[in-house]
């Protein structure tokens, strides 16, 4: 990882005063990374389940611009992201990740993503119920490349959690005007099935919530059968989520379906006001004598008027 940075950021350092001919990245800038202080103890089973990004540093090596929902599902000491959205042209667009415990950086997560190098993720402050404040960056030779979100549970939260959040950034002496609204709503592809969606995350919360004060704050089980109990828990919640993509993907099939008759229907409706035009024009030229000559048919609605 080391050796990866060395040759990114040197790379940059000697073509910096050319950087808009080279292409360098705009996230990267001079400066140091925060140093954010993190909760020890926080419970990364908590924190599964489905996040919505609300505001985020923009970054043109993540193709999703808007509509972005993660799922998070914590086992066995390992995270697993799946990151769904749409891109700047509006295709759907799905990302899938891990996270790791930071070795000797409690609270820390490592993302270990196919094409990027290892990224700290950082969770500023959450209540694991309505919002997550995220910071990661890294830095070298005086350069550095920070990110920063905001989560909700709701695409569309009570706007106090998201100010909260800027508010909690700025102490711990984080931007957060470099972040930028992402765009969520009703015309997201999430937008039909979100009260099911939210029930799933909501009972992945419930269940993680009950965990905790079974076992007490702070502690780790190494009971072997609660570890088992853990992994069908999370295998049970991760095919209610594939059963609700299938539920999605066959809503969009049937949708794409009826348009596609609609479409059928009315191009029959032309042809047959078309027809009805011609017959029309025939029997109002045979009213008026005069001879039934044959125009071509871009002309037929102008012969009906003359």
């Amino acid at each position: 990882m080391a050796q990866l940075f060395l040759l990114i950021f040197a790379g940059v350092c000697a073509f910096v005063p050319l950087a808009a001919g080279f292409g360098i990245p705009k996230f990267l800038e001079f400066g140091d990374c925060a140093n954010v202080k993190i909760n020890p103890d926080l419970n990364f089973e908590r924190y599964s389940g489905i996040w919505f990004n609300m505001e985020s540093v923009p970054n043109e090596y993540t193709p999703i611009r808007d509509c972005s929902m993660t799922n998070y599902t914590w086992m066995a000491d390992i995270m697993t992201v799946v990151e769904r959205g749409l891109d700047s042209e509006g295709r759907k667009v799905k990302r899938n990740s891990v996270m790791h415990r930071t070795e000797g950086e409690m609270g820390v997560l490592t993302v270990d993503a196919e094409g990027v190098p290892e990224a700290p993720y950082k969770i500023v402050a959450t209540d694991y119920d309505n919002y997550a404040c995220v910071y990661s960056c890294m830095s070298f030779m005086g350069f550095r490349a920070a990110f920063s979100w905001i989560f909700t549970r709701s695409p569309q939260p009570d706007m106090t959690y998201v100010s909260l959040c800027r508010d909690l950034m700025a102490e711990q002496g984080i931007n957060p005007e470099s972040m930028q609204p992402v765009r969520q709503g009703q015309d997201c592809p999430y937008a039909e099935k979100l009260p099911a969606l939210l029930e799933y995350s909501q009972g992945v919360q419930a269940r993680a919530k009950g965990d905790e004060q079974q076992r007490g704050k702070g502690s780790v089980t190494s009971n072997a059968a609660e570890i088992e109990t853990l992994r069908e828990s999370v295998a049970q919640s991760q095919q209610t989520m594939h059963e609700l993509e299938q539920r999605i993907e066959a809503g969009e099939r049937d949708l794409l379906h009826t348009l596609a008759q609609e479409r059928e229907r009315e191009e029959e409706e032309v042809q047959e006001l078309r027809e009805e035009l011609v017959h029309e024009r025939r029997r109002h030229r045979q009213e008026q004598g005069l001879p039934l000559t044959t125009l071509p048919p871009t002309f037929t609605l102008l012969a009906f008027y003359t």
